[in-house]
């Protein structure tokens, strides 16, 4: 650390221009994430709901054992849907590490970006075309290798490529990095929201209207094209017509290709501004680390503390079972109760994505000034009641004709999505700090391990546990609302009880370091 601070003295400001650069690369990251998590479970669904709902011999063996009742298609969605956290916490760390050591003509961090990005958004193309294959075992078999390759690739390169800013920023400046970084992060989920309507444009304009207006067209459980009457569209051989997402994938995997090409230009003109190099700071970094994990039942801090770190733990893994829960569930939400296709209801995610951003600022502001357990217990109740209203209004009202959702009800989730957007960010912003205050300046490291734990788990449990209760609630998509308040309100009811990881003003400026690093 001293030698990285040593050789940084001469540069006093942050180089916004090389950190808009470098952040090219989880811009890439975050927009195949985001059509990967949109788009994926809408494809799942309409590929499993044959086998489970078809003549078959599973679904003949389903029909047959009342007591499989509880193995639905949500539930199965939900859990292939949590691969990518499952991969996430077994290789990340592993290629992180891996890259810590590896020394070549592009530093440490751009052999696996280079070799596993392209690689990445190839078998990302495949995920689409594989569910057009006609025979749905074959299909569902090869969707499946191909989403676990994709998985893999994306797990081997992500850790590298958010190592990249603090190689290149001196670490009294990576909090402003840092920023800059989560903002490129953004505009790649942004794009990963609105890339449906890019592609479905796009494929109109090279004259395949046929496929772009499937893109836009409602269609049935099973993927298959419907009209406003609900009627299925056959095709010329009196066929039902499929959506085919291949275009989506394909421009968010050219973008994300486009997004590497910046990086490595970029790259190749800085290597000389890479930090990274210096085996001093590197090895200094290892024996920190490893003087950090320390048990909780040896941390030198009070029982008092402890009971409040555990109850923050187990606050954070319920909410975030919550969080987990909703982006896998959304697209099939909109399609199933509000009749959206999944390009506009990927644009519904972007409002609630948009609120959440926005309202960072203000959420850390509340967090100082009132207190952040109580900053979010606000954000938590505000969530809880807006999910509240919105699923007792939509089980109550009738709907259309055409079974989507009336007026009111519509307008219930507008707001639920502003607001919810605004809570969440009430939420997430402010945790993690409170977290790290409980241990204190000395345990950094060791706190952040905890957090990370926590909302980890919850990545892998709240997408199944979700998936249960709607296949449970006959695969209605609005249950997904009532498991999200209960998690909000249990994790609501449990971080009442926590009683320390408030700090001091003059505290504000090392743990606003500390989350910076975290993130």
């Amino acid at each position: 650390m001293k030698n990285q601070d040593a050789a940084a003295k001469p540069a006093e400001k942050l180089n916004y221009g090389r950190t808009f650069l470098i952040g090219f690369g989880f811009m890439g990251c975050m927009a195949l994430w985001s059509v990967y998590n949109s788009y994926v479970p809408v494809i799942l669904r309409g590929k499993l709901t044959g086998v489970f709902a078809g003549d078959g011999a599973f679904a003949t063996y389903l029909h047959g054992h009342t007591w499989l009742a509880w193995l639905t298609v949500p539930l199965v969605v939900n859990a292939i849907m949590t691969i990518d956290n499952i991969f996430g916490v077994i290789f990340q760390p592993h290629f992180g590490k891996k890259s810590d050591h590896t020394h070549t003509k592009m530093g440490k961090r751009m052999p696996y970006i280079l070799v596993f990005l392209p690689l990445c958004a190839l078998a990302f193309c495949f995920i689409p075309v594989a569910a057009t294959v006609r025979a749905v075992g074959l299909s569902i078999l090869l969707m499946m290798s191909v989403i676990i390759c994709f998985n893999f690739m994306m797990s081997t390169w992500r850790s590298p490529v958010v190592s990249l800013m603090p190689d290149f920023t001196p670490s009294n400046l990576q909090s402003d990095a840092n920023a800059v970084i989560n903002i490129m992060g953004g505009v790649g989920q942004m794009v990963g929201f609105v890339v449906g309507v890019i592609a479905s444009t796009f494929m109109g304009i090279l004259g395949f209207t046929q496929m772009s207006e499937a893109l836009k067209a409602d269609h049935n459980e099973l993927g298959q094209i419907v009209d406003d009457a609900g009627n299925l569209v056959l095709n010329a051989a009196g066929e039902p017509q499929y959506i085919n997402y291949t275009p989506v994938f394909v421009v968010t995997a050219v973008i994300s290709v486009l997004c590497l090409v910046v990086l490595t230009i970029f790259y190749v003109r800085n290597k000389k501004y890479d930090l990274s190099a210096d085996v001093g700071f590197e090895q200094g970094n290892d024996e920190e680390k490893k003087k950090e994990k320390i048990k909780i039942k040896n941390l030198p801090i009070s029982k008092a503390e402890k009971r409040s770190l555990l109850i923050m733990l187990a606050a954070l893994f319920l909410i975030n079972n919550a969080t987990e829960a909703i982006v896998p569930n959304f697209t099939n939400f909109a399609d199933d109760t509000l009749h959206v296709p999944a390009i506009y209801s990927t644009l519904m995610m972007a409002v609630f994505a948009v609120s959440l951003a926005a309202f960072g600022i203000p959420a850390g502001a509340m967090g100082r000034k009132l207190g952040r357990k109580k900053t979010i217990m606000i954000g938590l109740a505000g969530i809880v009641a807006m999910f509240a209203v919105y699923l007792t209004v939509s089980q109550i009202l009738p709907t259309k004709d055409d079974g989507s959702v009336n007026t009111f009800t519509w307008v219930i989730l507008w707001i639920a999505l502003i607001v919810g957007g605004a809570a969440v960010g009430c939420i997430n912003i402010n945790t993690l700090p409170l977290v790290l205050a409980i241990g204190g300046r000395e345990y950094v490291g060791t706190f952040t391990g905890y957090y990370y734990t926590a909302t980890m788990s919850a990545s892998v449990t709240g997408p199944i546990l979700c998936g249960l209760v709607i296949g449970l609630f006959k695969e209605d998509y609005n249950y997904m609302f009532l498991f999200c308040a209960i998690m909000f309100a249990l994790g609501l009811a449990v971080i009442s009880q926590v009683r320390h990881g408030e700090v001091s003003k003059e505290d504000e400026a090392w743990l606003k370091e500390a989350v910076d690093n975290a993130d």
